[in-house]
């Protein structure tokens, strides 16, 4: 389906969320037994400042689920909040996987470049097994301690892996940093589309 054959694109700096896997924001409160609406209404989100210093490596995923669970005064035990949290990613965009696979198989090289936290990065592993497997490199937010579209973020890679050939993110923001730090920089979210914009 996606044949390559020329490749320019050896270094590729890679997102995760809604490049290679779908986050499902609703998918959390859900899981809590929440309507939307409830949900809203008690603040069950994951985009918090606890959330935050969780991505941020602030704070252990031990710290997180407790303070989750004292927030909203032991209404879910850990486990539930941490089933919910799991449940906020969905599997693999269809397609990605194997346009991936062709890139490595013609000579790129991935390293995920993302803001994530221990749970969604175990959670996005379990979800694609034998997809992504053979990317091993990262530069994630809870290790550099900061998010993107901070300077510490791309100095990150950059230190480790110097400037990509193509860095791939659903976020256009984020495409319109990256692309005015010098990187070529392309939004993601279908297959079949970054494919034609990649290699036609």
């Amino acid at each position: 389906m996606f044949e390559i054959t020329e490749n320019p694109y050896r270094l590729v700096a890679l997102d995760i969320g809604n490049t290679l896997i779908r986050q499902f924001r609703q998918g959390l409160r859900h899981a809590l037994g929440l309507t939307d609406a409830d949900g809203i209404t008690l603040g069950v989100d994951p985009f918090q400042r606890p959330f935050e210093k969780f991505l941020l490596g602030e704070s252990s995923e031990e710290e997180y689920l407790q303070g989750f669970f004292e927030r909203f005064d032991g209404r879910w035990s850990k486990e539930e909040i941490l089933k919910a949290h799991e449940a906020y990613l969905l599997p693999s965009i269809e397609g990605m996987p194997e346009l991936i696979r062709n890139m490595v198989a013609t000579g790129s090289h991935f390293v995920f470049f993302s803001d994530i936290n221990p749970i969604h990065f175990r959670r996005f592993r379990a979800l694609t097994v034998g997809e992504y497997d053979f990317i091993t490199d990262a530069i994630r937010s809870d290790e550099v301690h900061a998010l993107k579209p901070s300077e510490e973020m791309f100095k990150a890679f950059e230190k480790r892996f110097g400037k990509p050939d193509l860095y791939l993110d659903d976020r256009m923001d984020l495409v319109n940093v990256a692309n005015a730090r010098g990187w070529h920089a392309v939004q993601a979210g279908n297959a079949e589309t970054l494919y034609k914009r990649l290699f036609s």
